[in-house]
């Protein structure tokens, strides 16, 4: 368990993003100068050049699948790839088309994830994927409203909590409050678009487990805004594993490549297809 388990807030949402100007008294704000901040700033330029400026209604289920979409271009044993299924795969929730392969499938989320059933499924998005919260917590830090005594972290705690919180810092005057919201939907509709597809969830599982993230969602403009969160999140989350400066470029440059597939893509992203929710559940 990571020293911000702790501290996470179920159920936390992020406000109207600020700009920099917006905040002008920061406390405590000493942003990393990685570099990471210039790249993730050039590539928002170029998301939203290539997004759709016009959003184009879809389904609930269709809009699952599209969050998803970082996690369809995975390969995942037992689930049919692009290269398998019709036109409309970034659309549509796949399942294993046998037993053989639902085991396979099974298999691979028991055996890399720790997933067996529902629970351990929701468990494992919660301890291990969500990244959000902490991220919302700094911001709490930053503008002058601290969520919690630092004073209860020992020593090591401390000081790994101010390093994660400053290497976040320079990421806030592009995400503001949005921070890592992407990733965290992004990730977690994933595995449940796989839970989904192996059976270890129904489709009413899925459908009401997924419309939390899609109200979520709703925090975003389109899928340029999501992108540029989806990166900063996937460049955290690999920072909070241990990742150093080449690792973070490495891995920026694979989020890239992906994001620019379904930004491309008239199927995916690039259709500009996006779900509004009609009440406060996400359906």
């Amino acid at each position: 368990m990571s020293i911000f388990d702790h501290f996470k807030k179920p159920g936390k949402t992020p406000e109207t993003s600020p700009t920099a100007s917006a905040a002008p008294q920061l406390k405590d704000f000493h942003p990393y100068d990685t570099g990471l901040s210039q790249a993730v700033m050039a590539l928002s330029e170029e998301f939203n050049k290539k997004a759709p400026s016009i959003r184009t209604p879809c389904s609930h289920s269709q809009f699952i699948a599209l969050l998803a979409g970082i996690c369809a271009l995975r390969k995942t044993p037992g689930i049919p790839g692009p290269g398998q299924s019709g036109p409309g795969y970034f659309t549509a929730l796949p399942r294993c088309t046998s037993p053989e392969t639902e085991a396979e499938c099974r298999a691979h989320l028991k055996e890399v994830f720790g997933i067996t059933d529902k629970p351990s499924l929701l468990d494992f998005c919660k301890k291990d994927i969500c990244c959000n919260s902490q991220y919302l917590d700094f911001v709490g830090f930053w503008e002058g409203r601290p969520p919690f005594d630092l004073a209860r972290l020992d020593k090591g705690a401390l000081e790994f909590f101010q390093v994660a919180r400053d290497f976040s810092a320079q990421f806030y005057p592009i995400v503001g409050h949005k921070g890592y919201l992407a990733w965290d939907i992004s990730e977690c509709v994933g595995h449940l678009r796989t839970g989904y597809a192996c059976g270890l969830l129904t489709r009413e599982d899925l459908e009401e487990m997924a419309g939390y993230w899609i109200a979520q969602a709703q925090f975003f403009n389109g899928w340029a805004d999501f992108a540029v969160s989806l990166v900063c999140g996937e460049l955290y989350w690999d920072f909070r594993h241990g990742s150093k400066l080449p690792e973070l470029n490495q891995g920026l440059d694979l989020w890239t490549r992906l994001i620019r597939i379904l930004l491309d893509d008239n199927t995916a992203w690039g259709s500009g297809m996006w779900y509004v929710p009609t009440d406060k559940t996400g359906q």
